[in-house]
């Protein structure tokens, strides 16, 4: 039993380094999407201090200052934090990516052996899990796929519990509900919590200590959050001061499911590849990835109607997310909007497709040792084959009919719009060529019998992932994420901000959804010469712009107003202490330009002049004020943040609806900020208890296998 458990984590690891291959074997680091816009520049602060010994709770680079502490993306707390101190940022984020693909993998692989699934059953669930398009193309998103390499995890825990209730097994749930809640994705974490509950709803009939089970759940969830105290506590008073905590229905809808895309099950190439420069939609494709695999699907399909057992769940799983992922107009996610607590948190319904995918997964994997096609799904390659051969005839008049239409650009002309419809038409033409034969070999794989249909299936499906999955994750030199613009330098010298008042021209270059573009060092470093929002904070640089998932509410309506009033009123700028502002209509002509009256940080608000200050750390800020009066510091407003002046303690109040005063009396020298939220002090507190329980649950449980074993 330990060789067959040896050799699949050793298979899985073969898988997660051969989609990685690039970071294994070459050195180089993914970049793509939401890592450098956002993850890259932010694990880079934090792994500028922690290096230091200082572990950061304020972020005073983004939006003029926003919370670490709670910030439910920044995953402070979570174990990979030693990595990125121990590797650096974009390195961290890379070799993260091939351990969480790994872990994924192996948990859902675990799953299935405690529900009885057999060893190469079980083996097909893991690595159908991780390669699938909701796991292995999340790899830009960090905390998501962080926190699906706990899926297979939570559910092999809460299994276990229900079939034999003790201290172990309470003690190993509570851990990996700590750790899955740590990972940084609230939602993925909501979605599995739902997912946990349905789960235990299904198989409660069969529970047999159902008292016990109910008694160990609950301490178990206790330790949980207990673990997560100093997470759980900064982030609830986070949310009191944002508008993610409860998001208009409208606001609720972003990127849902359309009966169109559920080809993507079967032709994942319908609307192109991004990496290949062909993609059709606007919907980023890592959220419309839910691919797994054509004999899986097909697996799947034969199933449906003759589903018995476990395979119920899996099939209503796999129908109500889906159900979900069409967001309010579908009827269900709107219920679960008004009836579900957090649910009015969330913008992206698409991404319930992940346990669309895990169901599937699972679904496929137990039956596809069993599975017979009969004659009758030779219809469907047959179907798929009339239907591109159709396709070829008309493709190029109906591009010619529809390019007008079909392509929305306003600066084309007649004739590159018939190109460029006519080069769509050609990608679903070669999308529904490609479908038809794979399709005809995994219904000619699932009629055939015998001991090798498994192994020829399985490898068939494996190159078929892999297929998407190498090139949806590509990598550039780690030297490119490493080197400092020039302005960035200079802007940090002067302790002065760079404000972004629009990112799109650069987003809509670098960025957009239908082609991930060039990854040759020149280009990628004319990107973060940029210096769209956020980037900078890689190296030190603050914002009084930036992108930030869980915005401070104040913060962001200054923004908004700097952003609508900064040509004409050059007075926000200088009180926001920006010393450079980056513009521009297009990316061809954007640049980085100083202002001519740059701005303080720190400033008397009687006359304006600016007042000497220092950060030695992140939740630290020094200032020396020459004379009496208000004394304004252009950070964030938020509670947690103390002051003293010359060592007594005063009382600071908001200026401006964003920024901090306090009145300074006359012969005042040194006014000292310091962030030391009551919440993380009391969430810590919370978490050392959660620890000492922990421990002793797991003491205790050891003692007793060790004395169980002994006799």
């Amino acid at each position: 039993m330990n060789l067959v458990r040896l050799t699949a984590a050793l298979w899985f690891a073969i898988i997660a380094c051969a989609v990685f291959w690039r970071v294994v074997l070459r050195g180089e680091v993914l970049y793509y999407g939401d890592i450098m816009l956002y993850f890259h520049p932010l694990l880079a602060f934090q792994h500028e201090w922690l290096s230091r010994g200082v572990l950061p709770l304020w972020n005073p680079h983004t939006l003029f200052g926003q919370t670490l502490a709670g910030n439910p993306q920044e995953a402070l707390l979570y174990p990979s934090t030693l990595l990125v101190a121990w590797l650096g940022a974009e390195r961290a984020i890379s070799w993260g990516a091939v351990a969480h693909l790994w872990l994924a993998a192996l948990g859902v692989y675990a799953f299935a052996r405690r529900r009885g699934y057999s060893p190469q059953a079980s083996l097909a669930a893991g690595t159908l899990w991780c390669l699938c398009g909701a796991v292995t193309l999340r790899s830009q998103h960090v905390t998501i796929l962080q926190t699906l390499a706990w899926y297979g995890w939570s559910l092999w825990a809460v299994e276990g519990l229900m079939q034999r209730p003790d201290v172990r097994r309470a003690a190993a749930l509570s851990l990996v509900l700590a750790l899955a809640s740590l990972a940084g994705s609230p939602q993925m974490f909501h979605t599995l919590a739902l997912l946990l509950l349905g789960w235990t709803l299904f198989r409660w009939r069969e529970v047999q200590e159902r008292r016990s089970v109910l008694c160990w759940g609950g301490v178990a969830m206790l330790v949980a959050l207990l673990l997560g105290g100093a997470h759980w506590l900064p982030l609830a008073e986070l949310l009191r001061h944002t508008e993610r905590d409860a998001l208009p229905l409208k606001e609720s809808t972003g990127y849902t499911l359309r009966p169109d895309h559920l080809l993507l099950f079967l032709v994942p190439n319908l609307f192109g590849f991004p990496w290949r420069g062909e993609y059709m939609l606007n919907l980023f494709y890592w959220e419309m990835a839910f691919f797994v695999g054509t004999v899986p699907l097909l697996v799947v399909l034969v199933r449906w109607r003759r589903a018995e057992g476990e395979e119920r769940f899996w099939k209503r799983a796999a129908l109500l997310s889906l159900w979900m992922a069409v967001g309010p107009y579908g009827g269900l996610y709107l219920l679960a909007y008004y009836l579900i607590p957090g649910m009015q948190s969330f913008r992206t319904p698409l991404r319930w497709t992940a346990v669309t995918d895990f169901a599937l997964c699972m679904w496929a994997a137990w039956a596809l040792e069993q599975v017979v096609a009969g004659r009758r799904w030779w219809r469907l390659p047959l179907g798929l084959l009339v239907l591109a051969t159709v396709w070829a005839l008309i493709d190029q008049s109906l591009a010619h009919a529809l390019a007008p239409s079909v392509v929305k650009d306003r600066t084309l002309s007649p004739e590159q719009a018939v190109v460029k419809a006519s080069a769509m038409a050609g990608v679903l033409g070669g999308a529904l060529w490609r479908a038809t034969g794979m399709s005809a070999l995994a219904v000619g794989l699932l009629s055939l019998q015998g001991k090798w249909r498994w192994w020829i299936a399985m490898g068939v499906t494996v190159a078929e992932l892999l297929w998407i999955a190498i090139p949806a994750n590509p990598t550039c030199s780690p030297d490119v994420l490493r080197r400092e613009p020039e302005v960035a330098s200079r802007l940090r010298e002067s302790g002065q901000r760079l404000f972004v008042p629009d990112t799109s021209p650069i987003w809509l270059r670098y960025v957009n959804a239908h082609d991930f573009g060039r990854n040759d060092t020149e280009t990628l470093r004319r990107w973060r010469e940029s210096l769209a929002s956020n980037i900078g904070m890689a190296h030190g640089l603050s914002e009084a712009s930036g992108y930030e998932p869980g915005a401070l509410t104040r913060s962001q309506k200054h923004f908004l107003q700097m952003q609508k009033r900064w040509r004409e009123d050059p007075l926000l700028l200088r009180q926001a202490g920006v010393g450079a502002v980056a513009f521009g209509d297009s990316a061809e002509g954007w640049r980085v330009t100083f202002v001519a009256a740059p701005g303080a940080r720190a400033w008397m608000a009687e006359d304006a002049e600016a007042v000497r200050w220092q950060m030695p750390t992140p939740q630290q800020v020094t200032l020396s004020p020459d004379g009496a009066g208000t004394l304004v510091l252009a950070d964030s407003a938020y509670p947690g943040w103390q002051v003293w002046i010359d060592g007594a303690p005063a009382r600071w109040r908001p200026f401006g609806g964003c920024f901090r005063a306090v009145e300074v009396p006359q012969g005042a020298r040194h006014v000292e900020w310091r962030y030391q939220p009551d919440t993380f002090r009391v969430g810590l507190f919370l978490t050392s208890v959660g620890c000492s329980i922990w421990a002793g649950m797991a003491a205790f449980a050891f003692s007793r296998f060790g004395a169980t074993a002994r006799r």
